[in-house]
C-alpha cells in the first residue's frame, strides 16, 4: 500500500492550546520518508490514502505550511515587539561569552530612512565560525539603540545589514556595543520580538563587542541630478560627481571599479536570483542592470507592499505554484496607456485593481531610494531618458507621478541623443574628430522590448572657452514588436519542444531528433530566404511544432482564466519558468563568448558533477542553467501534474545562432534596406549599435550585408568575456551620454545645441470612402504628408480609421463616434485660431450641406493623431468634438506576457 497526502480538515472553531511547530528544509532533508510522514500526520497537514508521494514532495508540503527560513531575521519594525525585547534584555541574567575572538567595525553610521546594506561594508570577522542572525546595538545600560542582521559572504567575512523600517536612536550614554548571539540565542531573540514564546528565558548568552562611536545622520540635499535610463527590460541609474562635494563616495563605493567612468558613478545591485553571489572583502559581484520588474508581495490595510527588480523575480521563483504571485514585466510599455488598471492577486489571495502609473511610480521611487542609499545624498533633480518619439508623453507622466522632484525638461535628452552625445564625448576625449566637419550617424537601439532607428548630424568646434557642438537628431523608424524578448521567446519555443519530446518519447538521441525536425529548417542561406519569402516563412515549422506541444506543456494561461485557479496558476508557472530559463540560456551564450554549450538541468541535480572542458586560461566552454522542476506541469491523463523525472537538455551556440539569425537579419533589413537602395547608407560615417541585445554578434553580421564593418560601432572587444565594463557598456551608453551632457551643461565645458527634427512616422492612417476605396490620410515615412481629411453624410455614425505598418499590415482599428449633440456653431476665424496649419479655409469652403468632413493630422510630439469633424448645416459651420488617438498601445503591440504565447 502506498501513501499520498492532502490537507487535513480541522474544526477551525476549536481553540488550539499549543503553537504550531516550525521546520527548516535542511533538517527535513536529513530525515527518512517515514519520519516525514509522521510529521505530516502530527501537524494535521495530511491523511493517508492511495497513491505515493516521494520524499521531495513531502518536504515541499511541510515547508509550505510549517516551514521557516534557515536564518530568522528581525526585519520589520514592531514597537510592541521592541518593548518586549527591551524588557527581556533588562530583566534576564546576561552571560557574556568570550570563547571567540570577533572583530567589529570601530564606528557605525546609519542614515535616517535608509537601509544598511552589504554595500556599506560593515564587516565582522573572526577566525572562528560565526552564525547568521540578529545583532543588537546597545548602550552601556543595555538600552537597545537598533537591531541589525548578520549575513555571511563567500569568504570568512560577515556583514551587518538593517532594514530601513527598523528604528535607530542615539543614546546619551555614548559607550556602545554590538551584542552577537549564536544561532539558538538569536532565534530566541526573534521569538521574543515576535511573541512566539509565552515565558521569558532565565538567561541570555551573547558576545559583547564594544564600538567607538555610533551616529545617525540625515541625507544631505544635492543639486546634482540623478540620471535614470528607464528601459523595457532593465533600468540603470547614476550621477556625475564633483569630488569636492562627493568626497565620501569612494569610502563605500565597492561596486565594480571597472565601471567607474571618469567622474561618473553608476548604481549597482546584487543579482539575488544568481546561483552564487560573490561577496568577499575585495569583491562584490554586482550588476548595474536593475530589471524593470514589479512584484506584489502583499495587500493589507496599510496598502500594497511592492517588491522590485531581482527581488521580485526571486520572490516569483521561491513562491509555490498556486500562490499566484503577481509579477509584471515590460512595464515601460504601460506609458502608452498609463491610466489603465491591472488586476492584482497577492500571495495571501487578496485581489484588487491598481493603476499602471502607480506601479511605475513605485518602481521609479525604488530606483531613487537605492540611488540615495548608494550615494548618501538626497536627490531633488531627476533626469529620465525617454524615446524620442514619446518625449512629451513620458514627461507628462513623470511630472504627474514624481511631483516631489524637479524633473529636467529643457535638458531632457531622448535616448538616441544621449547615445550620440556619449559618442561625441569619446571623439573629443580621444581627439578623433575634424574641426567643423559634418558627421552623419545612424543609431540602432535594440532593447528588451523595442528597436528604434535614429539619425543624427553633428559637428564639433573647439573655440576659445569651450567646445561648440551642433546636433540635429531625428527618429527615423522603429519596431515596437522586436527586442531582446523576441530572441528569448524563440529560445523558449525551442526548449518547450525539446522538453515535450523528451518527456513523451524519451529518445536516446534527443538532440538529433530536434535537429532533424526543427533546426535543419534553418540550414540554408537564411538572408536570401528572408529576402525572397519573408521571415514568417522561415519560422513556420518551429511555430507549428510549438503549437502542437501546447497540449503537452500548456503555457497560454490566458485561456485558463475561466478554469480552476489551480490549473490557471500551473499553466502560468509553465510560461514564466520557460521564459526565465530561456533568458538564462540567452545570457549564458551571449554574455560569455567562450561558452559553446549550455546544459539545462533541474536544480535538484546541481550536486552532480559534469565534465566541463576548460582552456589553458581556465575559461570553460560549457555552462549549466538550472530550473525548478516543481514549477513545470504536464498533462498526464487529462490532469496537470508536476514532472517527476526532470530532463536534461543540451544546446550549442550553433543551435542558438541558427535559431536567431533570420529574426535579427529581418529587423536590420527593415531599417536599412530603403536607405541602402537609395545609395544613402555610405553617407553615414558612424553606425552605432546600442542596447543590451546588440551584444549578440549576429547583429554585426547582419549589418555587414549593407555596410562595411569599419563604420559599425558596437563596443566589440575580444576580451569581452573578461571585461565586466564591456559586458554592460551597451546598456550603459544611454545613461553615460545623459550624464556627460548634464555635466557639461553644469560646468560649461561644452555648449551643446541639440535640435530634434520632426520624427518620421512608421505608420499609415487610412479610411475608406463611401465607394470602398482606401484613402491614405497620414503617410508612412513621409515627413510632409502627415494630415488629410475624409467626408461622410451627417448621421450618428462611427468613423473607422485604420493603422497600418510599413508592410501594409493592419495593426489596429480606431472608432470615432460622431454624435450630432457634440456639434456647436462656429466660424472659420474661430477654427483657424485654434487649428491654424491643420485646417485651411479651402477645405472648409467646399463642405456642402449635410456633409461632415473629418480632419485628421499627426500630433507627433504626443505620438498620436487628432480627429476634428466640421459640419455644414443650413450654410453654417459647426464643429464637433476633438479626439486624440495614440499610434501605439498595448492592445496591438506584441506582448510576451499577455498569456497568449
Amino acid at each position: 500500500m502506498g501513501y499520498s497526502y492532502k490537507l487535513y480538515q480541522t474544526n477551525k472553531s476549536k481553540k488550539e492550546n499549543t503553537k504550531q511547530a516550525r521546520y527548516k528544509e535542511k533538517e527535513l532533508s536529513k530525515m527518512t520518508t517515514y519520519q516525514l510522514r509522521e510529521i505530516c500526520i502530527k501537524e494535521k497537514l495530511i491523511k493517508n490514502s492511495l497513491g505515493p508521494l516521494n520524499k521531495e514532495e513531502i518536504i515541499r508540503l511541510i515547508m509550505r505550511y510549517r516551514g521557516i527560513e534557515e536564518s530568522l531575521f528581525i526585519k520589520e519594525q514592531d514597537d510592541q515587539g521592541l518593548e518586549r525585547l527591551q524588557a527581556s534584555i533588562k530583566k534576564v541574567d546576561k552571560i557574556i561569552l568570550d570563547k571567540k575572538t570577533i572583530n567589529v567595525p570601530s564606528k557605525l553610521v546609519v542614515y535616517e530612512g535608509l537601509t544598511v546594506e552589504i554595500f556599506d561594508q560593515y564587516r565582522i570577522t573572526s577566525n572562528d565560525t560565526l552564525d547568521e542572525g540578529n545583532v543588537l546595538l546597545v548602550d552601556e545600560t543595555f538600552n537597545i539603540c537598533s537591531i541589525f542582521n548578520l549575513i555571511k559572504g563567500n569568504d570568512q567575512n560577515y556583514y551587518l545589514i538593517k532594514n530601513e523600517e527598523i528604528t535607530a536612536k542615539e543614546s546619551t550614554h555614548k559607550h556602545y556595543s554590538l551584542l552577537y548571539f549564536e544561532k539558538q540565542q538569536s532565534e530566541l531573540i526573534y521569538d521574543i520580538y515576535h511573541q512566539n514564546i509565552k515565558h521569558n528565558p532565565k538567561y541570555i548568552q551573547f558576545y559583547k563587542l564594544p564600538i567607538l562611536d555610533f551616529n545617525i545622520k540625515q541625507l544631505v540635499d544635492t543639486d546634482i541630478p540623478l540620471a535614470i535610463d528607464f528601459g523595457t527590460t532593465n533600468t540603470t541609474a547614476g550621477i556625475y560627481i564633483n569630488k569636492e562635494h562627493f568626497y565620501s563616495l569612494d569610502k563605500n563605493d565597492i561596486g565594480n571599479k571597472e565601471l567607474e567612468i571618469e567622474d561618473i558613478r553608476v548604481v549597482h545591485v546584487l543579482d539575488t536570483t544568481a546561483n552564487t553571489i560573490d561577496i568577499t572583502a575585495n569583491t562584490l559581484d554586482t550588476t548595474p542592470l536593475i530589471p524593470s520588474v514589479v512584484g506584489i508581495k502583499s495587500i493589507n490595510d496599510k496598502g500594497v507592499a511592492y517588491v522590485f527588480g531581482y527581488d521580485a523575480i526571486q520572490l516569483s521563483k521561491a513562491s509555490y505554484v498556486d500562490d499566484g504571485i503577481c509579477i509584471f514585466y515590460d512595464i515601460k510599455r504601460w506609458i502608452s496607456d498609463f491610466d489603465r488598471e491591472e488586476k492584482i492577486t497577492a500571495i495571501n489571495g487578496q485581489k484588487t485593481f491598481i493603476k499602471r502609473k502607480h506601479m511605475i511610480k513605485a518602481f521609479l521611487e525604488y530606483i531613487i531610494n537605492i540611488s540615495q542609499q548608494r550615494f548618501k545624498y538626497k536627490f531633488k533633480k531627476i533626469h529620465i531618458s525617454c524615446p524620442s518619439k514619446q518625449k512629451y508623453k513620458f514627461y507628462t507622466l513623470f511630472k504627474e507621478i514624481l511631483k516631489a522632484y524637479d524633473l529636467e525638461y529643457e535638458n531632457m535628452l531622448d535616448e538616441g541623443a544621449a547615445v550620440l552625445f556619449n559618442t561625441i564625448s569619446e571623439l573629443i576625449d580621444k581627439k578623433r574628430y575634424e574641426e567643423n566637419m559634418l558627421y552623419k550617424a545612424l543609431i540602432i537601439d535594440c532593447g528588451g522590448g523595442t528597436t528604434d532607428l535614429s539619425s543624427c548630424d553633428f559637428k564639433i568646434e573647439n573655440n576659445r572657452v569651450s567646445y561648440e557642438i551642433d546636433i540635429e537628431t531625428s527618429y527615423e523608424n522603429g519596431d515596437t514588436d522586436f527586442g531582446g524578448n523576441n530572441l528569448t521567446f524563440r529560445i523558449l519555443q525551442l526548449i518547450k519542444i525539446m522538453f515535450a519530446n523528451k518527456l513523451t518519447d524519451n529518445l536516446t538521441n534527443h538532440h538529433e531528433f530536434v535537429k532533424k525536425n526543427i533546426l535543419d529548417a534553418f540550414d540554408m542561406d537564411l538572408y536570401r530566404c528572408v529576402d525572397e519569402y519573408g521571415v514568417l516563412e522561415i519560422y513556420k515549422r518551429l511555430d507549428q511544432a510549438y503549437e502542437k506541444v501546447e497540449d503537452m506543456i500548456p503555457t497560454r494561461f490566458k485561456d485558463y482564466e475561466n478554469k480552476s485557479s489551480e490549473e490557471y496558476f500551473k499553466v502560468k508557472s509553465n510560461f514564466y519558468l520557460l521564459f526565465e530559463l530561456s533568458d538564462g540560456i540567452k545570457k549564458a551564450f551571449f554574455s560569455n563568448k567562450n561558452n559553446l554549450e549550455v546544459l539545462v538541468k533541474s536544480k535538484e541535480d546541481n550536486h552532480s558533477k559534469e565534465e566541463i572542458s576548460c582552456n589553458e586560461d581556465n575559461a570553460c566552454d560549457q555552462e549549466t542553467v538550472y530550473y525548478d522542476k516543481w514549477k513545470m506541469h504536464t498533462y498526464n491523463g487529462g490532469v496537470l501534474e508536476p514532472i517527476k523525472d526532470a530532463p536534461t537538455l543540451k544546446l550549442s551556440i550553433y543551435d542558438i545562432n541558427s535559431l536567431l539569425r533570420a529574426d535579427i537579419y529581418h529587423i536590420i533589413k527593415k531599417f536599412l534596406e530603403n536607405i541602402y537602395e537609395e545609395d544613402k547608407l555610405l553617407e553615414y560615417s558612424i553606425i552605432k549599435l546600442t542596447g543590451q541585445s546588440c551584444k549578440v554578434e549576429l547583429f554585426r553580421e547582419a549589418l555587414k550585408e549593407f555596410v562595411p564593418g569599419r563604420i559599425i560601432q558596437s563596443r566589440k572587444n575580444k576580451k569581452a568575456q573578461k571585461d565586466q565594463k564591456d559586458h554592460y557598456d551597451l546598456k550603459l551608453t544611454c545613461l553615460k551620454g545623459a550624464l556627460k551632457y548634464l555635466q557639461t551643461k553644469k560646468f560649461g565645458y561644452m555648449n551643446a545645441n541639440i535640435h530634434t527634427r520632426i520624427p518620421t512616422l512608421p505608420y499609415v492612417i487610412s479610411a475608406y470612402t463611401h465607394s470602398g476605396d482606401e484613402k491614405i490620410l497620414i503617410h508612412s515615412l513621409d515627413k510632409e504628408n502627415t494630415s488629410g481629411s475624409i467626408s461622410r453624410f451627417m448621421e450618428r455614425i462611427t468613423l473607422k480609421l485604420y493603422l497600418k505598418d510599413t508592410n501594409g499590415d493592419t495593426r489596429y482599428e480606431y472608432d470615432y463616434e460622431n454624435k450630432p449633440e457634440d456639434f456647436t456653431k462656429t466660424t472659420f476665424e474661430e477654427i483657424e485660431e485654434k487649428y491654424k496649419g491643420f485646417i485651411i479655409q479651402d477645405e472648409t469652403d467646399n463642405i456642402v450641406n449635410k456633409e461632415v468632413k473629418f480632419f485628421i493630422w499627426a500630433k507627433k510630439e504626443e505620438w498620436g493623431f487628432c480627429v476634428v469633424p466640421i459640419l455644414r448645416e443650413d450654410e453654417a459651420l459647426l464643429i464637433g468634438k476633438e479626439a486624440f488617438f495614440n499610434f501605439e498601445n498595448d492592445t496591438w503591440e506584441r506582448n510576451f506576457f499577455d498569456g497568449l504565447k
